[in-house]
């Protein structure tokens, strides 16, 4: 399938270059435009490069197309460390009159802007409204994340009387990928800022068709809620994504070959690619959720949480499905549905958290581990469990709006 697609997307591009070209570029209201935001100022900066340089191998738009790709990009200079300024850019990907990409850089930033920052990202996504208009947008954001967690939390932040029963794994794993960061300082102990999700979701300017999350962990039930209002569905994983991150050589096929984007093909050939690799590499989690659905969720999980919250506790931590593996200092993540099935919901309860997540979640896929963490009863969807051992971070889960709405964190 995949070699057959490469040879329609050759065709396709063949095409898109003898009738669109460059001798008329288009004016007025696109009906399409896919921005791409890659923040690689980190150690991510060498695979971002190679996922832009990825999309440039597909399908592309011409100028006088009604459909456009936009990047802002900002990764590490070449050979440079965290102390060496590179400035972000922005750029339009198109494919040029004589059938080759062209990656047009249409402004340079200033060296030192702080790119993982809700003001960077607004102002940067207010030029591409203003300057490429359109009846649809779409939002692919690639950095590192960290789900709905504070700025720079992790476990060992707070003193937990949660012991982990995951010990360090022999061997490191592969590199895996607030929202977006921005390293600076040394290689061995950068100073780390952060995009929370709460500002993530403020700095976006115009409502989005569907936002793809190529970032580690957001595949939460938090983040689904919080960006409700700001796309109309949205592709995350509630596992880390190795660094070689999501599938770019058919992003703008997926996204502008058909009437409207294909997100399952692209969710789809997403899991099939890791799920044909071998040994830790064959580690993938995606999952596609429509935003406007979710209010059934909430009410479902809600009633389950309210009903059986005498049994909420964080030793459920060691029985219900969790998206992190051996060695990893983010164990905050559990399986949404497997909590609530654990928590003792009855028969009805199940059947209606059932009936919601279906229509919430129009896919999810899992390889059968990520590293040597078995997945084996999920939904799709992760949730925290409240440690009382955390305050900090308890008190932070009352500020998301999730929290408001089903009270799992009184």
């Amino acid at each position: 399938m995949r070699k057959f697609k490469s040879l329609l997307i050759v065709l396709a591009g063949m095409l898109l270059a003898g009738c669109h070209g460059t001798l008329r570029p288009y004016e007025g209201t696109y009906d399409q435009v896919l921005v791409y935001c890659a923040l690689g100022y980190n150690n991510l900066s060498g695979n971002l490069a190679a996922n832009f340089e990825d999309i440039q191998t597909d399908i592309l738009p011409g100028l006088s197309s009604d459909k456009a790709i936009v990047a802002f990009c900002h990764n590490t200079a070449a050979g440079g460390g965290y102390t060496t300024p590179n400035p972000p850019v922005l750029v339009r990907i198109y494919r040029g009159r004589d059938g080759q990409p062209v990656a047009d850089t249409l402004k340079t930033y200033d060296a030192g802007m702080v790119s993982a920052s809700k003001e960077s990202l607004r102002q940067v996504l207010e030029e591409v409204r203003t300057s490429f208009p359109a009846k649809h947008y779409g939002m692919v954001f690639s950095s590192h994340g960290t789900g709905w967690l504070p700025d720079n939390y992790n476990s060992g932040s707070e003193r937990s009387s949660l012991r982990s029963s995951l010990p360090e794994p022999a061997s490191s794993w592969p590199l895996t990928k607030g929202v977006g960061n921005q390293f600076s300082g040394s290689f061995r102990d950068p100073d780390i800022r952060w995009i929370e999700l709460q500002d993530f979701a403020a700095a976006i300017p115009m409502k989005l068709d569907y936002l793809i999350l190529d970032a580690c962990l957001m595949g939460t039930v938090e983040t689904a809620w919080e960006l409700r209002n700001v796309c109309d569905r949205l592709v995350f994983s509630p596992t880390e994504i190795l660094a070689a991150g999501m599938v770019y050589n058919t992003l703008s096929w997926d996204m502008f070959s058909g009437s409207q984007p294909d997100l399952e093909t692209y969710c789809r050939e997403y899991y099939e690619y890791y799920d044909a690799q071998s040994g830790s590499y064959r580690s993938a989690t995606v999952t596609l959720v429509e935003c406007g659905k979710l209010d059934a969720l909430a009410d479902a999980f809600g009633a389950i949480v309210a009903a059986h919250r005498d049994k909420l506790s964080i030793s459920l931590a060691g029985s219900v499905q969790h998206y992190y593996y051996r060695g990893s200092k983010l164990s905050f993540f559990f399986d949404l549905r497997d909590l609530a099935d654990q928590l003792g919901a009855t028969s009805a309860e199940m059947a209606r958290l059932d009936a919601a997540l279906a229509e919430a979640v129009s896919y999810h896929a899992e390889t059968p581990t990520f590293f040597d963490l078995k997945l084996e009863r999920c939904c799709g969807l992760s949730t925290y469990i409240p440690d009382a051992s955390r305050p900090r971070l308890n008190a932070f889960y009352r500020t998301l709006s999730w929290n408001d709405r089903v009270r799992l964190v009184e």
